[in-house]
């Protein structure tokens, strides 16, 4: 596959042309992003992607004033709905909410609007929201269970599937779209699937119960490459190299993985890339661009070039876009060119 250039995935982006364009003032944009964790690698990437754009803007860009906020949950719910509240009386620009349950947020979605500010609601589309930034979750989870199903070699396979958190319909997509995928062929057993609610913690828990419960066990699938960190060395300490893993995020230690590890497949999200890509969705909206409500973030699948040359000849959909390993890691740790400064000027 040919990767992508930088300005054609910008393009992407700055070809979206239906919605409200935001209307802020000409010298300062505020913006402040809730999210449900802030310990997991990929939140790691995802805030130092963040701050790393919030640099580079007010760097290029001198007449302007931009600032950002990353507030963390913690996982609780009733924590995200107090730091929703008082974000609103403290009246920033944008909103970007990555709501645990977006049914809770709605009454607030509209005193924001109110208060002028505009909300995005993030990988869990609210039609109230006035933007949402998704990730084609199910799309992505099909692809990683059509994937399975091509690298499993057609013999009787276990396989158990480490969901999201309960109510999150982000999670409960990627659910969705790997059972869809592994239902395209017919050796596949799921044999377990539990939430591990985004939590490495309780994911090492329960991977190791899956160890000793089903031995036979052939793989692991994930909704977040969170699971993938503590089930890679549960393997490692059981003896277990045959267990194959399914991930899901685009983490970089993980895509390392692929190289000659466990990690089978894995979907491109990166949160560098998305920490960069949110700053660029704020400055536009600054700018009176008028963006698409629903923008659905390009994920493209991640296989080695073996493995998908194997995938192909087991009946894999040859137009299924899939990046390399190397394309992968390149495009995960480079966010500023597809969303930095440039990109908008």
């Amino acid at each position: 596959m040919t990767l992508k250039s930088t300005s054609a995935l910008a393009a992407v982006f700055a070809a979206a042309a239906t919605g409200s364009a935001f209307a802020g003032n000409d010298d300062a944009l505020d913006i402040v992003f809730i999210n449900d964790g802030h310990v997991a690698p990929y939140h790691v990437a995802w805030l130092a992607g963040f701050e790393d754009a919030i640099a580079a803007y007010g760097e290029a860009f001198p007449d302007l004033e931009i600032s950002g906020r990353w507030l963390s949950a913690e996982g609780s719910l009733e924590r995200m709905i107090q730091q929703a509240e008082v974000t609103i009386n403290e009246a920033p620009d944008i909103m970007f909410v990555n709501a645990i349950n977006v049914d809770a947020f709605e009454p607030l979605v509209a005193q924001a609007q109110d208060a002028g500010i505009t909300w995005i609601a993030v990988h869990s589309a609210m039609e109230s929201a006035d933007y949402s930034f998704t990730l084609g979750d199910i799309t992505n989870g099909r692809n990683q269970g059509m994937a399975m199903c091509a690298l499993s070699g057609g013999e009787p396979f276990q396989v158990a599937i480490m969901l999201g958190q309960a109510g999150n319909p982000s999670g409960e997509a990627r659910r969705q779209g790997i059972l869809e995928g592994i239902s395209t062929c017919d050796n596949i057993e799921v044999v377990a699937e539990q939430p591990a609610d985004w939590d490495t913690v309780r994911a090492q828990s329960i991977a190791e119960n899956w160890m000793t419960q089903f031995p036979e066990l052939d793989a692991i699938s994930g909704v977040t490459d969170a699971y993938m960190y503590p089930s890679l060395a549960i393997a490692a300490n059981s003896g277990r190299s045959d267990l194959q893993l399914y991930g899901y995020d685009g983490d970089i230690p993980i895509l390392e993985q692929m190289r000659d590890g466990p990690v089978m497949a894995d979907i491109l999200l990166s949160g560098t890339r998305e920490g960069w890509n949110f700053v660029q969705m704020a400055y536009r909206l600054h700018r009176g661009d008028e963006l698409e409500k629903v923008y659905d973030f390009f994920t493209p699948l991640v296989l080695t070039e073996e493995n998908h040359r194997l995938a192909l000849e087991n009946g894999f959909p040859e137009n299924i876009e899939v990046y390399s390993v190397d394309q992968a890691l390149d495009v995960a740790a480079n966010g500023f060119r597809e969303f930095g400064p440039d990109s908008v000027r």
